[in-house]
């Protein structure tokens, strides 16, 4: 399948995309595990908010405010948008930088308009970060898995063993840091071998890690959505495991808001909506993963959102469906990351 041309996602693609920005403020935000360059950009006014305790002991208090106070009058709802935290999910990478175009030009890299997703993110403060692992994107010679076939896509993804099998999902996981162990490194790891979604938060191994955590801490995004690849998966949340139900229902919301989207664009079956609560009672538990690590740094919502890849296997989509969902994902979350601050407003939530 040909790459199309508003598809850009090369670290090239990033790098030719942050020289370019002029609304938005650039930040290196820190080098990789490689020296690479990982960005955050921003736009929007930000908040400066006075953290007199860290979330847990805020909470150990009885009161998340005396770690972040956002009932205030003047305060900006906040996103963030993770792109790439495996290297060769090149989708959300390919989104945000259409996104970044759009707000910069008034035109994404198609050439298209957006007013609805501009409307959206008045009055936001958005963060975002177009390729956390650098390391594992570098690892890839191409933009898309978009045609390929499967074993293709898993040599490029998680690798080989020594012995130059695969690296299958999940058994990718049972050596961590992964380096020393494989043939091929695939674009899952940094170059030290460290799989960012399973890093261990509470001494983190990658720079990357760190500067992610150091980042929801200081600016404590109201939603936070980190984008991943799923194969030919049909997009959807997967649900943060560890974190307070009400915030599991909170992300179950915005699945259903999403869902509605993209039913009245016509995508009857583009999206599936989560859980309303994770499973929990199985052994073995569930992983404490980045995006849990992310929740309890800052006590907000932090969602895998896992897209379709566009694989030459079952349930392919166009990469015009793969993008346009990540548009509406966005739009909506920029409406429901406003709804959060009037229902903080009224005292439904805190």
């Amino acid at each position: 399948m040909e790459t199309p041309v508003f598809w850009k996602g090369s670290l090239d693609d990033i790098e030719n995309t942050v020289r370019n920005i002029k609304k938005g403020k650039v930040k290196l935000l820190c080098k990789s595990a490689g020296g690479r360059n990982i960005y955050m950009i921003e736009y929007g006014e930000r908040n400066y908010l006075h953290h007199e305790a860290n979330y847990s002991s805020a909470t150990g208090a009885g009161n998340p405010k005396h770690y972040a106070d956002k009932t205030q009058a003047d305060y900006i709802p906040t996103v963030l948008l993770v792109g790439a935290t495996h290297g060769g999910e090149f989708e959300g990478t390919v989104a945000i930088l259409n996104l970044i175009n759009l707000i910069e030009t008034g035109v994404d890299f198609f050439g298209r308009e957006n007013d609805e997703i501009l409307s959206a993110m008045e009055n936001i403060n958005l963060l975002l970060i177009p390729c956390l692992n650098a390391d594992g994107r570098a690892r890839v010679p191409f933009d898309a898995f978009l045609g390929k076939d499967y074993k293709t896509f898993r040599y490029y993804s998680q690798g080989t063993w020594k012995d130059g099998g695969l690296c299958e999902y999940p058994n990718c996981k049972a050596k961590h840091p992964i380096k020393g162990h494989v043939d091929f490194l695939g674009s899952y790891f940094n170059d030290d071998g460290v799989n960012l979604m399973h890093d261990n938060f509470f001494f983190p191994m990658a720079e990357e890690t760190k500067a992610l955590l150091l980042l929801c801490d200081e600016r404590v995004p109201d939603v936070t959505i980190l984008l991943h690849g799923g194969g030919n998966t049909t997009p959807c949340f997967i649900q943060t495991k560890y974190v307070p139900t009400y915030l599991n229902h909170e992300i179950y919301n915005l699945a259903l808001q999403v869902k509605n989207a993209t039913e009245a664009k016509g995508y009857k079956d583009m999206f599936r909506v989560c859980e309303k609560e994770p499973s929990m009672d199985k052994y073995p538990p569930p992983s404490f993963n980045l995006a849990s690590a992310c929740s309890h740094i800052n006590g907000e919502m932090c969602i895998v959102f896992e897209s379709n890849q566009g694989l030459a296997i079952k349930n392919q989509h166009t990469p015009e469906q793969i993008y346009e969902m990540h548009l509406i994902l966005f739009t909506e979350t920029f409406k429901f990351a406003k709804e959060l601050k009037l229902r903080r407003k009224q005292n439904v939530i805190n």
